[in-house]
């Protein structure tokens, strides 16, 4: 499976020194060209201009295709470039993307998409980090989450925990 970010979410992490959890969630994750060279634009993020200019070797970077999707004719072009690319992986990728048109249009495309918050929910599930610590964390970047959405997350992590611990049994005492 091929997992394509857009900027926002490396951002987010690279802020909240969480960036390896792309790797211990997903082994690698892939990001355009337009997306790398918007990322080292001089108003990005600190974190993620550093990010851009020297990837670690979690990120691989791809030339952008020739043409973009029709269906992302009204977004920016590193939203586009990244829907683009998952579309070309459509049977085997995840896209993620914060942005609310370019979820929308991923969505109507028929793409498995997540963002920031679901990928640091899935984290939490997986043991990676502290829901509340790190939803902390995320909400001191400027990152905009309402209340319900992240009480939302928590109720669904809840609910993965009970699912685990039913199949699962209580973790083994050391």
């Amino acid at each position: 499976m091929i997992v394509i970010s857009g900027n926002s979410a490396l951002s987010c992490l690279a802020e909240i020194g969480e960036l390896d959890l792309l790797r211990r969630l997903y082994g690698k994750v892939t990001m355009t060209e337009t997306i790398r060279i918007e990322a080292a634009h001089p108003s990005s993020p600190e974190a993620l201009r550093l990010l851009s200019l020297e990837p670690p070797d979690l990120i691989s970077v791809v030339p952008d295709g020739s043409l973009y999707l029709e269906e992302t004719g009204a977004l920016d072009a590193d939203e586009a470039s990244a829907i683009t690319l998952a579309w070309q992986y459509r049977g085997s990728c995840l896209l993620i993307i914060d942005e609310k048109r370019g979820r929308k249009v991923a969505s109507a495309l028929g793409l498995p998409i997540t963002g920031t918050a679901g990928l640091l929910t899935d984290a939490a599930a997986a043991g990676l980090v502290d829901f509340e610590a790190v939803f902390l964390r995320l909400s001191q970047t400027g990152f905009r989450l309402s209340s319900q959405v992240v009480e939302s997350l928590r109720q669904s992590l809840r609910q993965s925990l009970r699912q685990s611990l039913a199949k699962h049994g209580p973790p083994a005492e050391s």
